[in-house]
């Protein structure tokens, strides 16, 4: 240290004494892992339940009832369990509900025995997985700064995506083995995990959420079920505020998406394929999915958000009119086709959801982002709701092919209103 300037003998006693701190200081994000185990279970039951709607006497009808019930509680759970904790000025407490409340209607799942049965637990199961969903988002933007949010969202949803792919390979694995009920009981045993996990790491982060600044972000993605929104905490006041489009196209998106993924298990069964096959393409699917997040995100910031939506909705059209031709042949070429169509389908989900959370960032003004969002994420579940309930109706009144031929319609046409929108968004850059 002999004839060393003072300011710089300063200077590298403060960066020692700063890198020591950050040593000793402890990871904001260090509970993101606490989810691990319960979107193992999550994902390593959605393909079961279909499947098990179907083993116990229903049909293309009652999968289509199932999935439309359990949307809609799905889509009360957020506004309830939501109103709740901001209410309460409490967060932990409602995820270790939600986790341990998912873990045991999933085992639950064992021991249904008729088609009602399985829509009672399934409303269960749906609802207190909302208690589990949002909040997280919430609880980021209170322990990261603002320039971090979009890093830990990505990262916590990056966690969470993985974790679903580790619950379908397990699922592959247990199902041969246990058969379908006894893996909804050994899945819940996994998700019962993220209790004891979750109450030792979270911290408890009371807060009051300001919907003026708390929006969406390129990051954020959320799937229930894969596919379905779950952002609704609050109901909102319906707002267009130039939106009008997005909101068309996202409803036909989402009626369209839900006549293929409710009857893509049962269309499956009806060719002789089981747990194992629809395992290995949710695979397939949920890994391209995962793989493609920060790549798109990567795009966007070139690209924008309109381009990127369009060419998704595209290419998921395509994915969509292959299985409704798959419906048409026989044997191994059927398999091919479904296989690529899933597959493709899981392609284009980053596009998709991350544009369109994008367009909602960059485009809406900072005061009406909340409401936007929250009208965006409801219109979206009505059309859920109403694409599963419609999927069951044209399947079994009339055929498969007439199913996913819809669907291919409806993604087709989604596109429409985009392109005006594309065109108003090159020119204000």
């Amino acid at each position: 240290m002999k004839g060393r300037p003072v300011k710089r003998q300063k200077t590298t006693l403060k960066t020692l004494e700063k890198r020591r701190q950050m040593r000793h200081r402890p990871d904001p994000g260090r509970w993101f892992y606490s989810f691990i185990p319960f979107k193992v279970a999550m994902g390593g039951a959605a393909p079961l339940i279909p499947l098990l709607t179907l083993n116990v006497g229903g049909g293309p009808a009652d999968v289509g009832i199932v999935n439309a019930v359990g949307s809609t509680f799905s889509m009360l759970g957020g506004l309830f369990w939501g109103k709740l904790s901001d209410r309460l000025n409490r967060r932990k407490a409602f995820l270790l509900l939600g986790f341990i409340g998912t873990a045991i209607t999933t085992m639950v799942f064992a021991f249904a025995h008729s088609v009602s049965q399985v829509i009672a637990i399934n409303a269960a199961y749906t609802f207190f997985i909302a208690a589990a969903i949002p909040i997280p988002i919430l609880i980021i933007t209170k322990v990261f700064r603002l320039e971090d949010w979009d890093y830990a969202i990505g990262k916590f949803n990056e966690i969470g995506g993985w974790a679903w792919v580790l619950g379908l390979i397990v699922g592959l694995l247990l199902t041969p083995v246990l058969g379908i009920k006894g893996t909804f009981i050994a899945l819940g045993v996994i998700g019962l995990l993220s209790f004891p996990w979750g109450k030792r790491t979270i911290r408890e982060v009371p807060l009051h959420i300001d919907r003026k600044i708390l929006g969406v972000y390129a990051g954020y993605v959320v799937e229930k079920f894969r596919y379905l929104p779950n952002m609704i905490t609050h109901l909102p006041r319906f707002s267009t505020k130039g939106f009008g489009r997005l909101y068309f196209s996202s409803f036909l998106f989402w009626v369209g998406a839900m006549l293929y993924f409710t009857q893509f298990p049962v269309l499956l069964k009806s060719r002789g394929f089981g747990a194992t096959h629809l395992y290995l393409m949710s695979i397939g699917n949920s890994t391209i999915s995962a793989f493609m997040y920060t790549r798109v995100g990567v795009k966007l910031k070139k690209s924008g958000g309109y381009p990127a939506l369009i060419r998704g909705l595209s290419v998921r059209s395509f994915a969509f009119s292959l299985l409704a031709i798959s419906t048409l042949i026989e044997g191994h070429v059927f398999e091919v086709l479904a296989f690529i169509s899933y597959f493709l389908a899981g392609y284009t989900w980053a596009y998709i959801g991350i544009s369109t959370t994008s367009i909602i960032s960059r485009f809406a003004p900072p005061k009406e982002r909340g409401a936007l969002i929250g009208t965006y994420n409801m219109i979206s579940s009505l059309g859920a709701i109403a694409g599963n309930f419609l999927s069951g109706f044209l399947t079994e009144e009339l055929v498969f092919t007439v199913d996913f031929t819809a669907a291919t319609a409806l993604l087709l046409v989604s596109v429409l209103p985009l392109l005006d929108e594309r065109v108003k968004s090159k020119n204000s850059n």
